[in-house]
């Protein structure tokens, strides 16, 4: 009889100085995650206006701030700090840029994904194998991009709402997490993973999000929800506490 497992996941966007205090909380607890970042972009300083739970848009901060308006820090990480940072996690990529990849022509594709790669790589000794969409905007073009250069996974920003049975996703190069952590029925779905046994197949709970957001006045708990979070998880040895490229090789090796 198939013995199936349990896989958790985190995924973090952009390289933010927030980071650094989420990655101090995931060491305590043993949990994994992957980061992903955009190598043209380390060491900006900005500021990301938003909305109730919601970011749109960035300021830099070279630049007058605005007057109108809620504005949280969004300086991202120096290159010089980004190996030391991020050590023991996956670094994927985000674009070189932050770049919208459904308007790209091949050749900016190229330079937005394997020259971020690239550079990626020289921060880490685990391989850059995944990706996440910029905006969640992709094609087929793209994920066809993807398939031809060896890239493992590819995440969306859409949660999967309809579904969340925790299953592993079909198309593993566009996929839609379990929850954003801005989801407000984030802990009841955690709950609801642990007490569920995985009879039909391998499990995922994959959560993502940015750093900044843990700065929103309207999401001031969101560090004590990940604490009580990272609470329960640790103290379930069933569960697999992995980086996402660790998650989808096992499904790749399982096939």
């Amino acid at each position: 009889m198939t013995q199936y497992k349990k896989f958790f996941t985190l995924s973090f966007d952009d390289g933010l100085e927030q980071d650094k205090l989420t990655l101090k909380m995931m060491r305590k607890y043993g949990i994994k995650g992957t980061f992903n970042l955009n190598s043209g972009l380390f060491g900006q300083k900005a500021y990301i206006k938003y909305m109730n739970k919601y970011g749109f848009s960035n300021a830099p901060k070279d630049a007058k701030k605005p007057i109108f308006g809620k504005f949280a820090d969004a300086d991202r990480i120096p290159a010089d700090e980004i190996r030391q940072v991020y050590e023991g996690m996956e670094l994927a990529t985000h674009g070189v840029t932050h770049a919208n990849l459904s308007k790209l022509s091949p050749e900016e594709l190229r330079m937005e994904l394997l020259q971020d790669k690239e550079a990626l790589q020289k921060f880490t000794d685990i391989p850059v194998a995944g990706h996440a969409f910029p905006f969640g905007r992709t094609n087929g073009n793209v994920e066809a991009f993807l398939k031809e250069n060896s890239f493992l996974y590819a995440r969306g920003v859409t949660s999967e709402k309809a579904k969340r049975n925790f299953a592993f996703p079909d198309n593993p190069l566009n996929f839609k997490p379990t929850c954003w952590h801005i989801d407000d029925d984030i802990e009841r779905l955690v709950d609801q993973f642990i007490t569920t046994d995985p009879t039909d197949g391998d499990m995922l709970f994959y959560m993502w999000g940015h750093g900044y957001e843990f700065d929103f006045q309207s999401l001031k708990g969101l560090r004590d929800t990940y604490e009580r979070i990272f609470d329960k998880i640790a103290s379930h040895d069933e569960i697999i506490k992995c980086t996402n490229a660790e998650a989808f090789l096992s499904q790749k090796e399982s096939d």
